[in-house]
């Protein structure tokens, strides 16, 4: 359905909050979905019993009616934005949670709509069609279940654990699985059974948080790179940039 431009505004709403560590939004649930995304830090979403991750440059969809509450991780603030969607709109978007990969352009979209407010939108036609551009980037949006999926598995849980060490970044998948009874075949079998991504491609969004995270300290580019296991700067800034869409100076100075 094709709002027209005039009421689109009240179709689309843009809220702003800024997150100490460990400050935690009580369970509640709305009936407007609702569309978030960090400026810069991270939350941990919880909604029926299972943990959501929303990272910088990942959105995270959540119907109408869904219970869920969050708790700021970052060590920094966290600037968080929440961008409410009419019900007559959701029909758009996926009836479970989702996260979405979102470009530079969709933040910028953002920021400009948030100057707009603070100046109470001088011009309503410039304001609709921010919120159409706005609507058309998270319908179209790559999506997923979630960012990164977690287990209990009584094999996997442990090596999710070693994975996930900044300290064993270094090491190869290899190495790290030598250190379990198990062969790697099993482990990338309970993978997809458990996680539905390769155990390779999740390793990789842990760095991506990783790197994120240490982006807000004094470290060098290069001294994250090689945290990460990057004996050169230029491959970590490819793989940041395939992933997020950015290089790491460019999210650094956004």
């Amino acid at each position: 359905m094709q709002i027209p431009l005039p009421l689109l505004s009240t179709y689309i709403e843009i809220e702003e909050f800024h997150y100490q560590k460990n400050d935690t939004v009580t369970p509640h649930s709305c009936l407007w979905g609702d569309f978030n995304f960090s400026f810069n830090g991270l939350l941990e979403f919880s909604i029926n019993h299972q943990s959501f991750l929303s990272p910088p440059s990942y959105g995270f969809w959540i119907p109408p009616k869904t219970e869920h509450c969050c708790v700021a991780v970052d060590e920094h603030i966290t600037h968080y934005i929440c961008i409410r969607i009419h019900p007559e709109l959701c029909n758009k978007f996926a009836s479970s949670c989702k996260t979405l990969s979102i470009r530079p352009f969709f933040r910028h979209t953002v920021a400009e709509l948030l100057a707009q407010k603070k100046l109470n939108y001088p011009s309503a036609e410039y304001q609709q069609h921010l919120l159409q551009v706005l609507l058309d980037q998270m319908q179209f949006a790559p999506c997923y279940d979630q960012y990164l999926p977690q287990s209990n598995h009584p094999i996997l849980e442990p090596i999710l654990k070693k994975l996930a060490d900044p300290l064993l970044f270094t090491q190869s998948l290899q190495q790290i699985f030598a250190s379990f009874d198990v062969s790697e075949r099993h482990i990338l079998r309970l993978s997809q059974q458990e996680l539905h991504i390769s155990i390779s491609e999740w390793r990789n969004r842990v760095k991506i948080i990783y790197a994120i995270s240490q982006l807000k300290h004094s470290l060098s580019i290069k001294r994250i790179g090689y945290e990460l296991g990057y004996q050169h700067s230029s491959s970590f800034i490819e793989f940041f940039k395939r992933y997020t869409g950015q290089t790491p100076s460019q999210m650094r100075e956004t």
